[in-house]
């Protein structure tokens, strides 16, 4: 059986030869190949249907293992910080065995901003995002936006 490819290349070259062909076949060939085009979409969409489910399994799955995983971080967490409590709370700061050496170090400072609006504005950062929404609404009114242009696009749909 052809290909999408092969069948939507000879649906171009009997529209070519249309004034040269008897009408009887071409109408004949031209429904032959539209016949087996809707037959191919049917085998694309099942196909499309099949990666559908696989790719709904495979975030299922992604996002159990995540879970798993955000578990594992918070257990890690959780076990260092209460070894930690019981070294400081024991005065260690060094534990030194012939598998591991367990210390406690000091991070380097960071800064913490309990209040924002308290920032004076030449220390903080703008991000100038443009209001897609609204330009929409200006271009379909016909008003002019500079920089921006409508887009129409079309996309395939399997139901």
């Amino acid at each position: 059986m052809a290909t999408l490819y092969e069948l939507t290349g000879s649906y171009h070259q009997l529209l070519e030869l249309a004034e040269d062909v008897d009408p009887t076949a071409f109408n004949d060939t031209m429904d032959s190949i539209k016949d087996a085009i809707d037959d191919k979409a049917v085998g694309y969409a099942k196909v499309d249907r099949e990666l559908d489910k696989d790719e709904k399994a495979l975030r299922e799955e992604s996002q159990r293992l995540s879970a798993r995983a955000k578990a594992i971080n918070n257990n890690r967490r959780i076990l260092k910080q209460n070894l930690q409590d019981a070294m400081e709370t024991t005065g260690k700061t060094k534990i030194k065995t012939k598998e591991f050496t367990i210390y406690i170090q000091n991070n380097p400072a960071s800064v913490k901003i309990p209040d924002e609006g308290k920032i004076p504005a030449y220390l903080t950062k703008k991000t100038i995002v443009p209001d897609k929404t609204r330009i929409k609404e200006l271009l379909k009114e016909g008003k002019d936006v500079p920089g921006a242009e409508l887009s129409v696009s079309s996309s395939l749909r399997i139901r």
